[in-house]
């Protein structure tokens, strides 16, 4: 059975029309869902379905009553990145659904989502992640108990600060649903980390990151494509790392998505290129 890849967003933006094409494009099996409201509604076609948050809300109303906002981002938003899960949750339980994959709508796919082995990566990137029915009734569990539970709460406090999560300048917390995922990860599941790297290949985590160590360029990933397929160059080697999806963070990096949309790569499926930041445009070259 196809495992479906819902997506969760709150406005209308354009560059959804080709993360949620791209995510089709790249694992047709799977049914690509996304739960918005009626602003966003226009993109159900081409394959993918569309759904109403305010359908599956009450999970997310009952957190929001327990919430405590303890973070540099806006109240609203970093609610909503708490609910979303809940929502999520309450999505599957009303549709028979025992998994699922979950993108965020920055997240351009190139991978088939199918593939047994990618379930080993679950529960570590907020961003991009495969999630059991099972996993999402304990985390959402774990969560609200966190915030519900006066010592809990304290143990969720110094838990975020030991892991890095607060204003090094204020010492304000910075107080996320990553915070509470890697919680739940780490002294719940006690799962390894993969890292998002699958073999020769890897889920991006940011695309102003190095990391898995591969080559930077104007302070982003170096992205090359190869015969029709996105790659990575490590650091001062001549390997590549496969990419299964790229994480366009940041307003600055949305611009890029049409360029990386299956379609407009059509014409380059022979030879190699990377892509220039600065132009927009694919470059020929050798590796």
């Amino acid at each position: 059975m196809s495992i479906p890849i819902i997506f969760l967003h709150r406005t209308d933006d354009d560059y959804l029309s080709f993360t949620l094409r791209q995510a089709k494009l790249a694992s047709p099996e799977s049914e690509v869902v996304l739960i918005g409201n009626a602003s966003n509604s226009k993109y159900a076609s081409m394959g993918v379905r569309h759904a109403m948050i305010e359908h599956y809300h009450s999970g997310a109303t009952e957190f929001a009553s327990v919430y405590k906002h303890m973070s540099p981002c806006e109240y609203v938003y970093n609610l909503f990145c708490f609910q979303r899960w809940f929502i999520l949750r309450d999505y599957l339980r009303q549709n028979n659904l025992s998994q699922c994959w979950t993108l965020d709508t920055d997240v351009m796919l190139y991978a088939n989502l199918n593939r047994e082995e990618f379930k080993k990566f679950s529960g570590e990137f907020t961003w991009t992640t495969f999630m059991s029915l099972q996993e999402l009734e304990e985390l959402c569990s774990v969560t609200i108990n966190y915030f519900k539970n006066p010592r809990l709460f304290e143990e969720l406090k110094t838990f975020t600060k030991d892991t890095g999560n607060y204003i090094h300048e204020t010492g304000m917390l910075a107080l996320s649903d990553m915070v509470t995922q890697r919680l739940y990860l780490e002294k719940y599941l006690k799962r390894d980390r993969t890292h998002g790297i699958i073999g020769s290949s890897f889920f991006d985590n940011n695309l102003y990151f190095s990391f898995p160590g591969v080559e930077i360029l104007e302070n982003r990933k170096k992205l090359y494509l190869i015969n029709g397929y996105l790659h990575c160059r490590k650091e001062n080697s001549t390997e590549f790392f496969k990419v299964n999806s790229v994480h366009f963070t940041t307003t600055a990096n949305k611009k890029y998505i049409p360029y990386f949309y299956g379609p407009s790569l059509t014409p380059l499926t022979n030879g190699t290129f990377y892509f220039d930041y600065s132009s927009c445009r694919w470059i020929p070259t050798r590796v």
